[in-house]
């Protein structure tokens, strides 16, 4: 062989020698499950099948269905929190209620027993849940009862730390305010 031939060969296996041994087997894991995502985005036009979960924990779960609820795939965010809850019992904290209580809600359109009771258990695990406590907001307002609805986003408004939140929030309560008045 070439002498040029072997030295960008040995570039090649040092670069990956380098690669895994900076990043570690971990990123190895990362591709793997981001191909696993990529079977979830196939899969969505066939929900009535059973869906192959392939994770190694409740974090790679809680990951997943988060990334399905923000691609607006709420019915696999649904199977997947789910699945959470069945897995790992033990884990299961506020948010995981909440974005529950929110997919089904989208899901549906509507509110349903599933989004009222995923609702309740978010905030019996974490009364300033700003997710469900806004969707507890919400549920108020549209059954006119304007001033519990202002105070659960008030609470939720108290305990948020991300500003477009803030901000929904704030326009909300104007609108409760507005019909409150009238």
């Amino acid at each position: 062989m070439n002498i040029k031939v072997i030295s960008y060969l040995a570039i090649v296996i040092f670069s990956f020698f380098l690669f895994f041994l900076i990043q570690g087997y971990g990123s190895l894991k990362k591709f793997s499950f981001q191909d696993d995502y990529s079977a979830f985005l196939i899969s969505d036009k066939t929900l009535d099948l059973q869906i192959d979960f392939k994770y190694s924990n409740a974090s790679e779960i809680m990951l997943s269905g988060k990334r399905f609820f923000y691609d607006e795939k709420f019915k696999l965010a649904i199977k997947t929190f789910n699945l959470l809850i069945d897995k790992y019992p033990d884990l299961i904290d506020s948010n995981v209620h909440s974005f529950l209580a929110e997919s089904y809600y989208e899901s549906q359109g509507k509110f349903s027993l599933d989004v009222t009771n995923h609702i309740e258990k978010a905030l019996y695990l974490n009364p300033s849940d700003t997710r469900a406590l806004s969707l507890k907001g919400l549920d108020y307002f549209q059954q006119n009862k304007f001033e519990e609805a202002l105070k659960s986003w008030s609470i939720a408004l108290e305990n948020s730390i991300n500003i477009k939140e803030k901000e929904s929030l704030i326009v909300a309560m104007n609108l409760a305010l507005k019909k409150l008045k009238n």
